[in-house]
């Protein structure tokens, strides 16, 4: 028995049957506490600078976890002769967002936020025969990034990793991280195969305007040129149309054709402009067909190429986004003919189509400048 002093002063003592019962106690308590840690394998991914990306344009925006039962936990293995949980020191996603961070962390903040969405991550082993242990070890990822809040799909990587091995202490980390590493790798090279060259990496919408003069004499179009002023025998009809009291009309009208395609970060897209009037459906009477009256048709054509001009101008001030921008033009199209129509009214009230000779010299010069100034700049 032995004498010990309490906190007030008075000395006391313990038998030492029940001193023994203590230390007793203590001991299943401390084995207890060691037991609970191998009733679990916890995978520590080391961070190591070999496995930093020397060359990439992306980083780490975010990791999440979709898989089926998310959290820290990968699966079970068999270890201490019995089947244990594998997992993660802390939550799955936030493990592999550190991890993945370090290795291509954020440099230029025009470099592409990636976000990874883990779909499967998995460890399971199984005994198959005395000291024998087969496992896999599976992985299943996305990539993705937004654009204008939108999100935007890259591509995807999925791999396994089978094994047998004997029933001893295993390396689970080395698999397992090699595997994570895998997909890091594979998308880098995605990116760099498919950077310049795929609409789904681009940042921006770049507008390009191309005008379409190109002539072909046997055809029914005449393409607009200032160069290239309208003729007589350009109207193909020599008689008015039935019931018009009108000396000449000429058919104007203007479309475009698109094509889109990846420019280092940019999306190009692409618009073929044509101004055009179509022989056979402009006419003139025989005895009208003088210098007067074709100028009057002459400006008619110079209107619709004009009105093609309000149209660009129109693109330029639009709200073009790089995932729907061709309903935007479609929509702007159809705006400007309407313009046109306006337009060429406005023209033949004012003029009393040709007649008023006051008001066709007015626009004659009002026209002849405008056509001067867009091809003084092009």
């Amino acid at each position: 028995m032995q004498t010990y002093i309490n906190a007030a002063g008075i000395p006391y003592r313990i038998p030492s049957m029940i001193k023994g019962t203590l230390l007793a106690f203590l001991l299943v308590f401390t084995f207890s506490c060691a037991y609970s840690q191998q009733d679990k394998i916890v995978l520590n991914l080391a961070k190591e600078s070999l496995a930093l990306f020397k060359n990439y344009k992306f980083y780490i925006e975010d990791v999440e976890d979709q898989r089926i039962i998310p959290g820290a936990g990968l699966g079970k293995v068999i270890a201490l002769g019995k089947e244990v949980p594998v997992v993660f020191p802390a939550r799955t996603d936030r493990e592999l967002y550190n991890y993945w961070t370090f290795a291509a962390p954020k440099k230029e903040q025009t470099w592409l936020p990636l976000i990874i969405t883990v779909k499967e991550l998995s460890v399971n082993e199984k005994r198959v025969a005395p000291n024998k242990v087969t496992g896999e070890i599976r992985l299943s990822v996305k990539f993705r990034w937004y654009r204008n809040m939108q999100p935007v799909e890259l591509t995807g990587y999925q791999t396994a990793a089978s094994y047998t091995r004997p029933e001893k202490e295993y390396e689970y980390q080395r698999l397992v991280k090699q595997l994570v590493d895998q997909a890091l790798t594979h998308f880098q090279k995605w990116m760099a195969t498919n950077s310049g060259k795929n609409p789904a990496l681009t940042r921006n919408l770049q507008l390009v305007f191309k005008e379409i003069t190109q002539q072909d004499n046997d055809s029914d179009t005449v393409f607009y040129s200032p160069k290239r002023p309208l003729v007589w025998d350009d109207f193909k009809v020599r008689n008015g149309k039935p019931g018009s009291r009108y000396a000449a009309a000429v058919f104007t009208s203007f479309g475009y054709e698109g094509r889109s395609y990846p420019k280092e970060d940019d999306l190009v897209v692409e618009i073929g402009l044509k101004i055009f009037m179509v022989k056979s459906m402009s006419w003139g009477r025989p005895e009208a067909r003088n210098a007067s009256t074709l100028r009057h048709e002459q400006i008619h054509f110079d209107i619709t190429r004009l009105v093609v001009e309000k149209f660009k101008e129109r693109l330029r001030k639009a709200d073009l986004t790089i995932e729907d921008y061709d309903s935007e033009i479609q929509y702007q199209f159809l705006e400007a003919f309407r313009q046109m129509n306006d337009d060429q009214e406005q023209y033949d009230g004012e003029t009393g189509h040709g007649l008023n000779g006051a008001a066709q010299a007015s626009w004659d010069r009002k026209i002849a400048e405008q056509i001067a100034a867009v091809y003084a700049v092009q």
